[in-house]
């Protein structure tokens, strides 16, 4: 019978997207895993094989907590507010130091399409998750009469992935949180999905 593991799967993958999303998947080692998750070396191979495969799930983690983050199954909320949340929790709400970090992601796809595009287009793929439930989103609110626009809902999700990927890179830059959501909000405006002003927190 195997013996069973000695830690928390599942909170030593969180760590370890922490770390990749903090240094970048080349620049990750072995060693500052092995730390960040509190793991020994021979618990790492034997529960998430290699680096790579241990990266391919933080992927797969951070996508799914990306979708989850405000794009609700609910059909109660309107689109416009719905969506507005989604940005709101990516840009509003997170402490300066981890806005900053931008989203795993699109830097994945940045950093990893000459080197390791099977990884990158694993990351484009996460992000193609996030536009579809966009899409969802706008074509459920279009048939209830919750969004108006003379875009398709397939065009808007994707000028909003557009404009989350922007704003990502840009945080990563430094720019500041007051001038990530102007452009946020002059973009869902552009696209029939603006509420009322969300005051920004000072960057």
């Amino acid at each position: 019978m195997p013996r069973p593991l000695e830690f928390d799967r599942q909170r030593a993958l969180i760590s370890a997207m922490k770390v990749f999303w903090s240094q970048g998947y080349e620049a990750t080692s072995l060693t500052a895993l092995l730390d960040a998750m509190a793991i020994a070396r021979s618990s790492f191979y034997s529960s998430f094989g290699n680096k790579k495969s241990l990266f391919i799930e933080c992927l797969q983690l951070f996508g799914q907590r990306t979708q989850a983050l405000a794009i609700s199954d609910s059909r109660q909320t309107p689109a416009p507010l719905m969506i507005r949340e989604f940005f709101e929790a990516s840009v509003l709400r997170p402490p300066q130091d981890r806005l900053q970090l931008g989203c795993l992601l699109v830097n994945s796809i940045l950093e990893l399409a000459d080197t390791h595009p099977d990884l990158s287009a694993l990351a484009a793929e996460q992000l193609g998750h996030i536009q579809h439930r966009f899409e969802q989103v706008l074509c459920s609110a279009e048939q209830n009469g919750q969004w108006h626009s003379p875009l398709s809902a397939q065009h808007a999700a994707s000028y909003l992935m557009i404009i989350n990927q922007g704003v990502r890179v840009q945080a990563r830059k430094g720019v500041a949180r007051t001038e990530l959501w102007a452009s946020v909000e002059n973009a869902l405006a552009l696209i029939a999905l603006s509420q009322a002003p969300t005051q920004p927190p000072n960057a």
